[in-house]
């Protein structure tokens, strides 16, 4: 298509908010938004993807996919380095095609990343291949509060992080098989991991059942925890109350004030449960590494 080069100079335009630009090549290549297949530059890193599928195209057009969430992991890393000496490890809890994976990958010592679904989890496992990351360990299957294998409803190829072990996540969510959870306890403890400093589960409404299958590792470990607050995730926790009860004694949650896709800024601001947000992180930090959480960056 003679449009296509002049499409990509413009997608690549970055000083443009991404809303300007997705609009802007969607009149002027539309095809391109349907399938492009790409490998751009990820934080020094090589990042494959295609363009079709929504957290591909966040990286592919802003450079990360939640990029302010990686600019609050990279703060929170540096700061939480010196409050606790020894070798780092970020866990990863539905690690997709490798966003959040990859960008910690370069600032722990140790990756464990955990994607049932094989669709993405090639992706994932082809991208840590190209860069030659060799502290990433992925584990095929999912997270819960049993050994089980549970039926998966995989999303479409426009928003394949929407898929989930849970039935009524998404509406164009489809059953693709029964897939393999295991309890986080069990697989801590079988894997002889010594320590999780941060963990991040993104799970599409499937949080509750990660949070209580690593009970006992939250209350060793102590970690900084982030997890995705949406509707179903709400419904499975619905109120602070219920919610606060997954995560150790002595917990203080805060969410995103200001949380910019395009140049990566951000604030927190205290969680208040029952806000006006559908879909929010919510960060749940232990009382004695407060002062040392990144609050703006």
């Amino acid at each position: 298509m003679h449009t296509r080069p002049l499409a990509i100079a413009l997608s690549r335009q970055r000083a443009l908010p991404y809303k300007l630009r997705r609009s802007l090549l969607k009149r002027l290549d539309p095809a391109m938004l349907a399938d492009f297949p790409f490998e751009c530059d990820f934080y020094g890193l090589r990042f494959r993807g295609n363009i079709v599928n929504y957290i591909d195209r966040l990286i592919y057009f802003c450079g990360a996919h939640e990029k302010y969430m990686l600019h609050f992991l990279r703060d929170a890393c540096s700061a939480m380095r010196a409050a606790r000496p020894g070798g780092f490890t970020f866990m990863d809890v539905g690690a997709n095609a490798g966003n959040h994976t990859l960008f910690m990958a370069q600032l722990a010592d140790h990756v464990v990343a955990f994607e049932p679904f094989e669709r993405v989890r090639s992706q994932l496992e082809e991208n840590i291949r190209i860069n030659g990351l060799q502290n990433v360990h992925v584990f095929p299957y999912g997270l819960g509060n049993e050994a089980a294998r549970l039926p998966f409803y995989a999303g479409p190829e426009s928003n394949l992080g929407s898929a989930s072990f849970c039935a009524d996540h998404r509406p164009e969510n489809r059953l693709l098989g029964e897939l393999e959870i295991r309890r986080g306890d069990d697989v801590i403890a079988a894997e002889n991991i010594s320590r999780i400093d941060i963990l991040k589960a993104d799970v599409e409404g499937y949080e509750r059942p990660v949070l209580e299958g690593l009970r006992a590792t939250l209350k060793r470990d102590r970690p900084l925890i982030i997890i995705e607050l949406s509707q179903k995730t709400r419904s499975t926790m619905p109120s602070m109350a219920v919610l606060s009860r997954r995560f150790p004694e002595r917990y203080k949650f805060f969410s995103f004030a200001h949380a910019s896709r395009d140049s990566g800024r951000y604030r927190l601001q205290p969680f208040i449960f029952g806000g006006a947000q559908l879909l929010e992180d919510v960060i749940a930090c232990p009382e004695e590494l407060a002062k040392f959480l990144p609050l703006k960056g």
